[in-house]
């Protein structure tokens, strides 16, 4: 069995899932200029473009249409990709209500039947070993038959510590604020979503937030770059959790809604939160863990 490792990074992908990006990148710089910042109507398109690719390089597979989720998956999959449909459609009014992100539009979502495919598809390396990714706006599974096998108790335990909820917040979140945010950010709400809606938290010997933890300085930087990805990505499920609470829900609604008109991930912090710099936060959040 794989390893439960179900905080999982949204993908950079390979050439084989990025040309279309590449392309309407290139077109966005023409149309735009090389000074001008890409608007979200540009991001958008990027996410149409991807979506679109990948559903046309996978028109030979079987596919399961119930909106705005349509599930690709080969055959001998069907079981599997049925478990993954009803754990979105569950999962969706919540992540919705929760994001402030109705009427997501077309979710293309893919249902692999092994690492090895999954990685090829994405561009990640052969070794990678994520059951999940999201990459503008599609949703790729390793089937839940591959990581936990077909019995009964397998797939609820897949409907529990699976990736499916987390990869959706990963997709809402990108719909609504087109990537206006830092890495650690991306990864903290993913976790909380799924946290919120199944308790599962990624706990391991080596990520407690009692010993050396982190700076801002390098959550902001090569996030999953660091060492200890389970550490990096525990802070940014507390910083999101701590996000969430210290005010209330109602405001970091507000906060999200300031991200998706644009407003920089910084502004919007002094903006909402009267933090001065992601700096503050960061001394906020360690006072309060101090005194939790």
């Amino acid at each position: 069995m794989l390893q439960p490792n179900i905080a999982h990074r949204p993908s950079t992908p390979g050439l084989s899932r990025a040309w279309p990006v590449i392309v309407s990148l290139f077109l966005a710089f023409l149309l735009v200029g090389a000074y001008v910042p890409l608007t979200r109507a540009v991001e958008d398109g990027v996410n149409g473009a991807e979506a679109a690719y990948t559903r046309w390089s996978l028109s030979g597979w079987n596919t399961l249409k119930s909106s705005p989720f349509d599930v690709y998956y080969p055959p001998g999959e069907e079981r599997s990709a049925r478990l993954v449909l009803r754990i979105l459609r569950s999962s969706l009014p919540f992540e919705e209500r929760n994001l402030n992100q109705f009427n997501p539009g077309r979710l293309t979502v893919v249902v692999y039947p092994s690492l090895s495919a999954m990685n090829q598809a994405t561009g990640e390396p052969a070794h990678a070993n994520n059951i999940g990714y999201d990459y503008h706006g599609v949703i790729d599974i390793l089937s839940p038959s591959t990581w936990r096998g077909t019995g009964a108790g397998a797939f609820h335990g897949f409907a529990q510590q699976g990736p499916v909820p987390h990869e959706l917040g990963h997709a809402l979140l990108d719909l609504k604020a087109g990537m206006n945010y830092p890495a650690w950010f991306n990864e903290g709400v993913a976790q909380y979503e799924d946290y919120r809606l199944t308790g599962y938290e990624w706990i391991t010997p080596t990520n407690a937030l009692t010993g050396r933890l982190y700076s801002m300085a390098q959550l902001d930087g090569n996030f999953y770059g660091l060492a200890n990805q389970s550490l990096a990505y525990r802070q940014g499920f507390s910083l999101v959790q701590y996000l969430e609470t210290v005010k209330g829900h109602q405001t970091f609604v507000r906060f999200l809604d300031h991200l998706s008109h644009g407003i920089p991930f910084n502004q919007a912090l002094v903006s909402i939160y009267h933090f001065s710099s992601p700096a503050a936060l960061y001394h906020a959040w360690r006072l309060a863990l101090d005194h939790r």
